[in-house]
């Protein structure tokens, strides 16, 4: 006989557990069950009252047509308007039947309620004429409106769909009757499962609830341990850290705090964190300031700040304020919480100012002296003084050109320096790009022949109009292309591509040259860098080009990005928004007899194009949608449309069709990609794109224009 193994301490309290919920439990589950089956037996109950309801509402709603019926013709044979009874209280007591069956429908019950009703307006309407006819005195009209069956056939179909509804709703009955049943038996088998699984489950229960208890007790344990982390992080942070409520005052605090404005905890903690700003602010305005104040996120902090503080000896210093909205239990009652992180930044401003005062050193000092020297050293060279030796030429040849790079360096660290704080003026104006870029080939050809290196530039067919300063573009231009003579082999040739990229004016200057060192690339924007090979840094410059550029074309809601070029070398390009109304507009006095066309198209490109070609021969109102184009026909008299069948989201050939039907005369061209499309035989002409040249779409349409005239002269 094997000995009694002794019950362990968990396993006595299992079961305890067990005895002491095992009926409780059985009678809940059971509780629950018969909860279940009532609410099923209501529901069938009410879903029976409805179908009833459903029934009755549809057979009155069938005699009422019959009703009508009859004394509609009654009235039709006899003439006695007595029988018109019925027929004048059809509408509202059928409104009344059809609101009542609406109740609670479905989107299918009301597809076939919206069919039933729109069979009893044919039917009432046929009723309506008969009564119209035999008051107005035609008889006969309305006896042979009986005669034709159209009404029968209507009152057929009214009594089809009705036995229709009525059949399904008779269905869904016995249905619930079936559900019903199977639902008592599931029902019992449920309860005898529950009887017979409830140990098993109680005994799972106990020893999750167990297993819950360490685990709260672990994590409660863990929860103190990242306090105490968290506090230590607070009180050991440099920066100053504040814990404020909602209006502002000072629920915590580090040590920081006493240290940069020299209170301690007593006397701040209670008190508003207006105290420790320099400047008088009100409670209202503290409050407003911090209602604006978002959570941190991926940027940071919510809000940052400068203000001035103020120590408790009355000092006052600069600092930087960062912070943050803190969700919390607080917050879901309308009370938040904020952290504010105070940095005093007085040795920053101190840095700063140190900076302007010497960039206005550089700018008054070194500026004026380097530029006559520069230009004395140029005159020698020049021979103004007389003919030199050569080591003298190329002693002074080198002063001049070390002389050029100084003032280069300058110009290129005040530029910035205008940049970053605000104060570079840009003359914005409407301006094309080729005359830009015209420009920048002529003042860079001579360094590019210095380098033994071909310039070349490629334009667009059309013009490319955008918004811009036309001199810090052309700065912003040269520095690209004057890097890339610098890096590219003597030989080879750098290429100036201006195209069109979306919605921008993108200019892209091609070189050959070694490419951009990987460790490189994620600062070749910063301020003076360059790559630290040996072969770059013998290309000098002042490592400011790329980085005045970038900021250039920020100014222009622009970029400028680069990629590697295939078969070796870079690509930078740079992107500038185009200008609206892209199109060529006439406006000479000799213009102004030309045909209107109207040209819709959703693509920019496309359209410019167009425009382009028609100039001389007519006048081209371009638009990219649907509503744009039919505001453009009101406005003027159109001599043509053309039109492009994909429209994105709108379809063209409907828009076509419609102008067709509205206006037949009017020459309609369709210029589209598609090769096999159905509207060919409502347009005049079809042309593919790709297959169809934009002159043979300027031949077709001014072609027609003509013809159009011809024939109506």
């Amino acid at each position: 006989m094997l000995p009694s193994r002794p019950v362990t301490p968990i396993l006595r309290h299992g079961l305890l557990v067990l005895a002491f919920f095992l009926v409780p439990l059985s009678l809940l589950g059971v509780h629950f069950l018969l909860v279940d089956e009532f609410d099923e037996v209501g529901q069938y109950r009410v879903t029976a009252e409805r179908t009833v309801e459903t029934r009755n509402q549809l057979a009155q709603l069938l005699a009422l047509h019959l009703d009508v019926e009859t004394a509609v013709r009654g009235y039709t044979l006899t003439g006695d308007a007595s029988f018109l009874g019925p027929y004048a209280d059809a509408i509202p007591r059928r409104d009344a039947q059809f609101a009542r069956l609406r109740e609670g429908a479905d989107s299918e019950r009301l597809s076939q309620l919206d069919r039933l009703l729109a069979l009893s307006d044919e039917k009432l309407a046929i009723a309506a004429q008969n009564v119209d006819d035999v008051r107005a005195g035609r008889g006969d009209d309305a006896r042979q409106l009986i005669a034709s069956g159209r009404g029968r056939r209507t009152m057929d179909a009214i009594r089809s769909l009705i036995a229709e509804i009525d059949a399904q709703e008779a269905a869904a009955l016995s249905s619930l009757t079936v559900s019903g049943a199977a639902s008592r038996r599931d029902v019992e088998r449920s309860v005898s499962l529950l009887l017979v699984g409830i140990a098993v489950s109680l005994a799972i229960a106990s020893l999750l609830i167990f297993t819950s208890t360490r685990q709260r007790r672990e994590a409660l344990e863990q929860v103190n341990r990242l306090a105490k982390r968290q506090k230590a992080m607070f009180d050991s942070a440099v920066d100053g850290m504040l814990w404020l409520d909602a209006r502002g005052d000072i629920l915590r605090m580090n040590p920081s705090i006493s240290r940069m404005f020299g209170y301690t905890e007593a006397e701040l903690v209670g008190r508003n964190n207006l105290v420790l700003m320099h400047t008088e602010y009100s409670q209202a305005e503290s409050q407003a300031w911090l209602a604006t104040v978002g959570t941190a996120g991926e940027n940071g902090a919510g809000r940052r700040q400068e203000f001035t503080g103020r120590r408790s000896d009355g000092a006052s210093f600069e600092t930087e304020v960062a912070i943050s909205r803190v969700a919390s239990r607080l917050e879901a009652e309308g009370e938040p919480h904020y952290v504010a992180s105070i940095r005093d930044i007085s040795h920053r401003k101190r840095a700063e100012r140190m900076k302007n005062e010497f960039v206005s050193t550089v700018s008054h000092e070194l500026r004026t002296p380097l530029t006559s020297i520069g230009g004395s050293l140029g005159l020698v060279l020049g021979g103004a003084a007389g003919p030199l030796e050569e080591k003298t030429r190329r002693l002074i040849g080198i002063a001049h050109a070390n002389c050029e790079r100084l003032i280069r360096l300058i110009n290129d660290i005040l530029d910035i320096e205008k940049i970053e704080s605000g104060r570079m003026e840009f003359d914005i104006r409407r301006m094309q790009v080729a005359p830009l870029l015209r420009r920048t080939e002529d003042a860079m050809a001579a360094f590019a022949q210095k380098h033994d290196v071909k310039l070349t530039v490629e334009l667009p067919p059309w013009p490319q109009c955008i918004m811009g300063d036309p001199d810090r573009l052309e700065q912003l231009v040269t520095n690209l292309v004057s890097n890339a003579i610098k890096h590219s082999p003597a030989g080879e040739t750098v290429e100036v591509v201006a195209t069109t990229h979306r919605r921008f004016a993108r200019i892209e200057v091609r070189d050959r040259g070694s490419g951009i060192p990987t460790e490189f690339r994620d600062r070749i924007f910063g301020k003076f860098a360059m790559a630290d090979a040996s072969d770059s840094r013998a290309k000098g410059g002042t490592g400011l080009g790329l980085s005045i550029s970038r900021e250039i074309a920020r100014h222009h809601d622009g970029d400028i990005g680069y990629a590697d070029r295939e078969g070796g070398g870079t690509v930078f390009h740079v992107d500038i928004p185009l200008a609206r109304e892209q199109a060529i507009n006439v406006s000479t006095e000799a213009d102004k007899s030309l045909p209107l066309v109207l040209h819709l198209d959703d693509d920019d490109d496309t359209l410019v194009v167009v425009a382009s070609a028609f100039a001389g021969k007519a006048k081209v109102v371009s638009v990219g949608s649907i509503p744009d184009a039919r505001s453009a026909l009101a406005d003027g008299e159109v001599a043509a449309a053309i039109i492009d069948l994909a429209l994105g989201e709108e379809d063209g050939g409907e828009f076509a069709i419609e102008l067709r039907n509205s206006m037949p005369r009017l020459p309609l061209v369709l210029f589209t990609a598609f090769d096999d499309t159905a509207e060919t035989s409502m347009a005049d002409r079809l042309l593919i794109k790709s297959r169809a040249s934009v002159d043979d779409l300027v031949e077709a349409t001014v072609s027609l224009i003509a013809r159009r005239r011809k024939e109506a002269a």
